[in-house]
């Protein structure tokens, strides 16, 4: 039978116990130096009663506390309280993501107003200020695809403590949602409810109706138990907390999204810029994609399925080692048999554009679109010759052996 757990205040009363009893040898007298001492012994014996009597009071009071406080924890673990643990420090109270929020803020609104786009007139407007501006605007760009890299582990975090705080109520649901949105909507729709039919509706608007069944049968036969009024406000505060950070992210999104043409104009042009922005965002800047082999680049972003998230049906319908890259315009637009054929090329062509924008950046020289438009040319004509159906057989007719054989005459 395993031991009970220990508390803080059970510890505390075993160290006591510990040095109670390592003290109390050295306390003790020998009857022979008593006798010798005389009455300076009998006066030192009578100074360490006092010490004793001090200490036994103090170590009284000391047990007293330390037992009320046993108290206390016994009594919540009796009304099945989970345990306060020490909560970790949030990413979104960083100083320097708040900086860079309230810069951003800012230069977005000097662009509407027209005083920072850069859109005035040249004779306003002097070329080196131009650079000034020019520059700040990448270093904003740069420091945003840091921080995106930061948000998205961030809210991996974030969705392992939602699953955390409400695996006690359904264990499964984890498995069977594993898209980290879509398992907070989840969550907020059942909450503390056991039957799931009655929230079958709600489900289906986020769900699709295999997942729902899956769902149903499961929560008819989990482990789970109801939670308490504690564990089901940290649970919305978990999934409070992921709203927050996928709303900081659309916004550094958006405002690297508007400008990547400055950032990355190649990749731009092959991608598109809300698909370029995504993967600069988890790469963590235009260096860090440069560094990233095609292959790799393939699945970046990727979600990955097992059975139980696909609700036991056939992976057919899914697409494995795919990531934000497949969802981009020259991948969709090809037929479904080539899709996986293009997303290598794009991948490809993608690897060698990042690495042309950030030789550009890096050596200072002009930073140009004419990469990733030849690249996507090359693309475009290479998915063109591969839609186009075989040339049909031509059929020649077969030599005439008599011409190439000489011919006898018999008389």
């Amino acid at each position: 039978m395993d031991a009970a757990p220990t508390t803080l205040a059970d510890s505390l009363l075993d160290d006591l116990d510990d040095l109670s009893d390592v003290e109390q040898p050295e306390n003790e007298q020998d009857p022979n130096e008593v006798q010798e001492g005389g009455q300076d012994a009998d006066e030192g014996a009578v100074m360490r009663e006092d010490d004793m009597d001090d200490m036994d009071d103090e170590t009284t009071k000391q047990r007293r506390a330390f037992e009320s406080l046993r108290g206390h924890e016994e009594a919540a673990e009796k009304e099945g309280a989970a345990p306060c643990k020490p909560r970790r420090k949030r990413y979104l109270d960083d100083a320097g993501l708040g900086s860079l929020l309230s810069t951003v803020r800012s230069w977005q609104t000097n662009t509407i107003t027209g005083t920072g786009s850069g859109e005035a007139s040249a004779d306003a407007v002097s070329q080196r200020e131009r650079r000034d501006y020019d520059e700040q605007e990448y270093q904003l760009i740069v420091a945003s695809n840091r921080y995106l890299a930061g948000l998205s582990n961030e809210l991996a975090r974030a969705h392992a403590e939602l699953c955390s705080a409400y695996r006690p109520k359904f264990p499964e649901l984890e498995e069977l949602v594993v898209d980290p949105l879509l398992y907070k909507e989840a969550v907020r729709i059942i909450a503390n409810q056991m039957d799931m039919t009655q929230v079958n509706d709600e489900l289906n608007q986020i769900l699709n109706s295999n997942q729902i069944i899956t769902i149903s049968v499961s929560g008819s036969t989990t482990s789970g138990r109801l939670l308490t009024e504690q564990e089901l406000q940290h649970v919305y505060e978990a999934a409070d907390y992921i709203d927050e950070i996928v709303d900081v992210q659309k916004e550094l999104m958006d405002f690297v999204e508007g400008r990547m043409e400055l950032l990355a104009p190649s990749v731009c042009a092959l991608t598109g810029a809300s698909i370029a922005a995504r993967i600069l965002g988890l790469a963590g800047g235009l260096a860090e994609l440069s560094k990233i082999p095609a292959c790799n680049l393939q699945v970046l972003g990727q979600i990955k399925h097992s059975a139980a998230s696909r609700a036991g049906m056939s992976a057919i319908s899914t697409k494995p080692h795919t990531g934000i890259l497949s969802e981009c315009d020259l991948v969709k637009k090809c037929p479904g048999y080539l899709q996986k054929k293009a997303l290598k090329q794009v991948a490809a062509k993608l690897a060698l554009a990042a690495r042309c924008d950030f030789v550009n950046v890096d050596t200072g020289r002009e930073r140009s679109a004419s990469s990733g438009q030849k690249f996507r040319a090359e693309i475009e004509s290479k998915f063109q010759k591969w839609e186009e159906p075989d040339k049909a057989r031509v059929l020649k007719a077969l030599p005439n052996l008599f011409d190439s054989c000489d011919t006898y005459t018999y008389d």
